[in-house]
């Protein structure tokens, strides 16, 4: 049996034996407060299963499950750079991390993978343990360092997309039963994992009267909100409205046009009871709405006068939605620019937190291809684990995806990473993994190896403010050393952990 020791910041496939990080001992720095990760490729490995246990330390194991990408979506050799794509599809990748109690399933072509996590408490002794992780008759050793660093508490707000409705048809269950319930916190506690503290919510319960009158409740949105918040959760953000078409000026609220008189009616009843709800539960600073998703020319003039409108009705909401740039300035209080849009206006939207705003940033199916990072399955794992990088680099204090938990219709996320996604009149199949970043286990969620790239990368945004605060030259300088814009980062693997150690290490000091 063969085996090599592979950076967590390379993805694994398992028709591939040789890695640029590749080595024969398992090497981990790590701060407190954070996990101790490794993953491992066995090749020729006799039988169907392979049995792991541990000698010195004992972190949790998972097995690695190869899942499909059949297509590169959207890429060809106009638009291709190099780690983008990193493979041509169709072809299998080690993206799915599945719990195991001590054995891995071995594949037909005498391949399987592990993925190692150590949880290191924020108390944690500091120093290096040296261990084993046994396979079979294989030992490995392993060097794990752990350092006086501790990851400062969390500073960067993310929100990515979790249906729930994903977990009721993809697991068989009804939702508000104990099994559904059980499922949800689940899903939640690992969205948690990742760092993420801010959720997507239900909006009001609405009773139509007749006569352009509404009961209105929140009996949805309370109970949501308040389990989140026990799980850590600290902000939410709901949706008002949304367009009708890409083409059109209309936006869609309720079933009504915004400018309407109904709507106005609607709003005018709606808006001040979220409002009251809100402060009554003391929850104004941790809600967002959300005007209408992804403004563009065709409806920036009358998303302007809708915003106007729920200032007027509710003054104390923020205001945020994820767009391009255009010409809605002044209209919101939070603004999430597409990641490239950001780069080529950054003049611009710096321009809107120079007077008072704030600015986050979110990636989605466009771009596609040049050299923008993204959170692909086609692209090198580095694109998703410089995503907080670039959040420092900019000074970016938040982060949105439409998507961690979101299958569409049909799709087995296993076998298919490119599904068919219609949004208002657009119908398009998107590229490999934007849907999700975690999988629908056998009854229980399994995390990704993007999903665990998202956490480190989050951890490593609040170490790179930390060191900043010290010698903000010196973050700076490592930051830039590998990451330096949107579509300018260092692909060579090496070199990415010399500077996160380098990170820690000037903490050290």
């Amino acid at each position: 049996m063969r085996y090599t020791c592979v950076d967590t910041a390379e993805f694994l496939y398992p028709d591939i034996t040789e890695y640029q990080s590749g080595g024969d001992t398992v090497k981990i720095l790590t701060p407190r407060g954070s996990y101790a990760c490794a993953q491992i490729l066995f090749s020729e490995v006799p039988g169907t299963t392979l049995k792991v246990s541990f000698e010195g330390w004992n972190p949790e194991l998972y097995e690695m499950v190869p899942v499909y990408v059949e297509k590169n979506q959207f890429l060809d050799e106009s638009n291709s750079a190099p780690h983008i794509p990193e493979r041509v599809a169709p072809y299998y990748l080690y993206d799915c991390l599945k719990p195991s109690e001590g054995s891995v399933k071995v594949g037909g072509n005498g391949v399987c993978a592990i993925y190692l996590s150590q949880p290191i408490p924020a108390d944690a002794q500091t120093g290096t343990v040296c261990g084993k992780v046994i396979a079979g008759e294989t030992e490995i050793p392993v060097e794990l360092e752990v350092s006086p660093v501790t990851v400062p508490g969390e500073t960067l707000t993310m929100i990515q997309g979790y249906n729930q409705n994903c977990v009721c048809q993809y697991h068989g269950v009804e939702e508000g039963t104990p099994a559904f319930e059980a499922l949800d916190t689940a899903y939640l506690k690992m969205l948690r994992r990742m760092h993420q503290n801010m959720l997507y919510c239900p909006g009001p319960n609405v009773t139509d009267l007749g006569d352009n009158r509404y009961q209105i409740t929140f009996a949805d949105m309370e109970a949501f909100m308040t389990k989140a918040i026990s799980l850590g959760y600290e902000c939410f953000n709901w949706g008002l409205g949304f367009r009708r078409s890409w083409k059109e000026s209309a936006i869609l609220i309720h079933g009504m046009e915004s400018m309407s008189f109904e709507c106005y009616c609607y709003l005018a009843q709606m808006l001040p009871a979220l409002e009251a709800f809100l402060k009554k539960k003391g929850w104004v600073d941790r809600f967002l709405l959300g005007v209408a998703d992804e403004p563009n020319d065709a409806n920036a003039m009358e998303y302007r006068a809708l915003c106007g409108l729920i200032r007027k009705l509710a003054p104390s909401l923020r205001l945020m939605d994820a767009m391009s740039f255009g010409p809605v300035h002044g209209a919101i209080d939070v603004w999430i620019p597409l990641n490239k849009e950001y780069q080529d206006h950054k003049t611009e939207i710096d321009t809107f937190r120079h007077y008072g705003d704030e600015i986050w940033y979110y990636d989605c199916c466009v771009p596609r291809g040049g050299k923008t990072i993204n959170r692909y399955m086609d692209y090198a794992l580095l694109a998703t684990r410089y995503h907080f990088w670039a959040s420092y680099r900019y000074d970016l204090t938040g982060y949105l995806h439409w998507a961690a938990v979101n299958y569409q219709p049909g799709q087995d996320p296993f076998k298919q990473s490119c599904p068919e996604h219609h949004n208002a009149d657009s119908v398009t199949y998107l590229p490999a993994g934007d849907t999700h970043v975690v999988y629908p286990g056998e009854g229980e969620p399994w995390m990704s190896v993007r999903l665990e790239a998202y956490r480190a990368s989050a951890e490593e945004y609040e170490l790179l403010r930390a060191l900043a605060a010290k010698n903000k030259e010196m973050a700076d300088a490592i930051c830039t050393s590998v990451c330096r814009e949107f579509d300018d980062v260092e692909y060579d693997v090496k070199a990415f952990r010399a500077a996160r150690n380098r990170l820690i290490r000037a903490l050290e000091d």
